[in-house]
């Protein structure tokens, strides 16, 4: 992990990038790293490099994701006796690692807040992609090898069978915020979640279809972020 900021701080921003994201791949992370040092209370800010970052998402599954942020925590906690509190913030597929680690973690009383930006689903995005469907069809014909890789003219850089269904199918381990999820398993996904949650959301998302960006907004201010402790933000580059 890399650290920038107010490096004594007893308070640290952990912000965990989408997949192919690694360090600096934001182009805000400069600008949030000086704004966090600003503040009359600051804040550190962590990069942390999973093993799936940058190109390595295809062989790793969100499992992974999960215990390299809670050997990242543990050691914060063990090692900063002075430290008070954590943010988590996400962006794109980051959204899901930290949703999925609070369902997870119990033991997360340091995590005052989380910040997700552009928390978009992938299989909705993918699901628009003319090669998604060859990659699934071979996916489903060889589902009993899941740690094996798709050919490389399905897919480039190297994917897993495994991870290739996780980000597509419905109601995956990852899959928390397609806008055709039923109530029922949002409340599944989302009820226990007790951690206040900021939701920032972009008009102009590339990675939501064109078709559906209007119904994705709706559902995401009214579904998700109507959860008690949560926030919507809503940006809009054309104003």
């Amino acid at each position: 992990a890399f650290e920038s900021g107010s490096l004594s701080s007893s308070r640290c921003l952990i912000l965990i990038g989408g997949l192919t994201d690694g360090l600096l791949s934001l182009p805000y992370v400069e600008k949030l790293s000086s704004k966090l040092e600003s503040l009359s209370k600051p804040y550190s800010l962590i990069q942390p490099l999973f093993r799936s970052s940058n190109l390595q998402y295809g062989w790793h599954t969100i499992n992974d994701d999960i215990e390299d942020l809670k050997c990242l925590i543990n050691y914060l906690i063990n090692n900063r006796n002075h430290l008070k509190s954590i943010i988590l913030m996400g962006h794109s597929t980051g959204c899901q690692d930290i949703i999925h680690y609070l369902r997870q973690d119990k033991n997360h009383s340091k995590i005052i807040q989380v910040i997700l930006q552009g928390p978009v689903s992938d299989r909705e995005y993918l699901s628009k992609i003319s090669s998604t469907k060859d990659q699934l069809d071979y996916c489903f014909k060889n589902s009993k090898y899941i740690n094996e890789w798709l050919p490389r003219y399905l897919h480039d850089p190297p994917l897993t069978i495994q991870r290739c269904l996780s980000l597509n199918q419905q109601n995956s381990i990852e899959d928390f915020f397609s806008s055709d999820l039923t109530d029922e398993q949002l409340k599944n996904i989302y009820d226990n979640i007790e951690t206040p949650i900021t939701w920032i959301w972009s008009k102009q998302d590339e990675y939501v279809p064109n078709d559906i960006k209007y119904h994705v907004e709706n559902f995401v201010k009214n579904k998700l972020a109507n959860k008690n402790n949560s926030t919507f933000i809503l940006l809009d580059m054309n104003k």
